[in-house]
């Protein structure tokens, strides 16, 4: 195709990187992690099955991640990372709507991959455990979760967009006990459960009922 002159002047396009081969080897070893510790949590898991799913001897493994440890830690620190890229795309309106928008959003990308939301979910609940390596990622996760949920709703309160008489705290915990059990129904019989439209209806309810004067 002919370039014209304002496409001359235009700045090249970017083409997206391609990961090297070792850092492709690590995208696939956490996906093999999250797929196995989806059906053997973390505790019955085994470094070897993970190999085996991601294609590789367990000595290969072994090549990027020295041990099972290892391995959950750059599973949770992947988590981080692509949860704060996800929220960074998210314009959070200070309203009603655009809490209730971000809640929507929030459920999309926590139930987007089935292996990923089983993994986090069955680790969650071996992590009670005070002894189990992931115990403090959850603890703190839970922490920043219900801090940031708690802060947005004062905000709301205190800018006329809901009622006065709210327990953020009260709230915050509903709303994410209600994420949370959705995502295991959904799990449990993803046919029966259409999650998205559930948990719409709930926000439709829950707007409704903090909007009433």
């Amino acid at each position: 195709m002919p370039v014209s002159p304002t496409d001359a002047n235009a700045p090249p396009s970017v083409k997206p990187q391609r990961l090297s081969k070792g850092d492709q080897r690590k995208v696939d070893i956490l996906r093999a992690a999250m797929i196995i510790f989806a059906r053997d949590g973390f505790a019955g898991s085994s470094l070897a099955n993970v190999a085996k799913v991601a294609g590789l001897s367990t000595v290969g493994l072994l090549h990027h991640f020295p041990n099972k440890l290892a391995l959950l830690q750059a599973v949770l620190a992947q988590r981080d990372a692509y949860i704060a890229e996800k929220l960074q795309q998210v314009q959070q309106a200070p309203s009603l709507a655009g809490f209730v928008a971000f809640l929507q959003l929030v459920l999309q990308f926590s139930a987007e991959d089935p292996a990923v939301s089983q993994a986090l979910i069955i680790i969650n609940t071996e992590s009670l455990s005070v002894t189990h390596p992931a115990h403090q990622w959850f603890t703190e996760r839970f922490g920043i979760v219900h801090q940031h949920l708690q802060a947005h709703l004062q905000l709301l309160i205190d800018s006329g967009e809901i009622r006065s008489d709210v327990d953020p705290k009260q709230l915050s915990l509903e709303i994410a006990a209600m994420m949370d059990g959705l995502q295991i129904q959904w799990l449990r019989s993803p046919g029966q459960v259409q999650i998205e439209s559930v948990f719409g209806k709930f926000l439709a309810r829950l707007a409704a009922d903090l909007a009433r004067r």
